[in-house]
């Protein structure tokens, strides 16, 4: 749990990590207060203690104005640019280093499974969502992509692409498949 707070305070233009610097910069930002908060939800529901990890939950609702499920799995280097209105369901799973803008939902779609019995959204590492995506259904979201504002994800994006529209296309290729540079 400490490794990931640590690379989640990085995110947010932090030095080095201490209390004092986390206490402020949770105080300070709803976003990195979420993203704590999730933390330790998470950590209370992995050590069988899934009434405070609930209690933690409505606490994050309230004081934050999101929703991120203690069941959700979301690697280290999680940012939240603007707070209000996200919602990430129960069963998925974001890599590392991804950041997410206001009202960006995270969900099933009417009970749909992949082939490995997922509902919700698997994501990549480095991903960027834009303010008012909906990324909905067992659907797989490819490393470096960027996912527009107001985007419906309901099909695979590939890695490395810029999606966009409703429902997302590929808009661009963000990376040089060759060199794997930035175009």
């Amino acid at each position: 749990m400490f490794q990931n707070l640590k690379a989640d305070y990085r995110r947010y233009g932090a030095g080095s990590p201490n209390v004092l610097g986390f206490l402020f910069r949770a105080a300070k930002k709803a976003g990195f207060r979420a993203v704590m908060l999730y933390r330790v939800g998470y950590w209370l529901r992995r050590h069988n203690c899934r009434f405070f990890a609930a209690v933690v939950e409505r606490i994050m609702h309230h004081l934050c104005h999101c929703w991120i499920s203690t069941n959700a799995e979301i690697g280290s280097g999680f940012l939240i640019a603007h707070v209000g209105g996200i919602v990430i369901g129960g069963s998925t799973k974001i890599g590392k280093n991804c950041d997410v803008r206001q009202n960006v939902t995270f969900g099933g779609n009417f009970n749909k499974t992949d082939s490995q019995g997922l509902q919700q959204p698997c994501v990549g590492d480095n991903v960027s969502f834009g303010a008012g995506a909906v990324v909905i259904g067992p659907v797989k979201i490819g490393s470096n992509s960027i996912i527009g504002a107001n985007s419906v994800v309901t099909r695979d994006v590939l890695e490395g692409v810029i999606v966009s529209g409703i429902p997302a296309v590929v808009i661009k290729q963000r990376w040089h498949q060759n060199s794997g540079r930035k175009l």
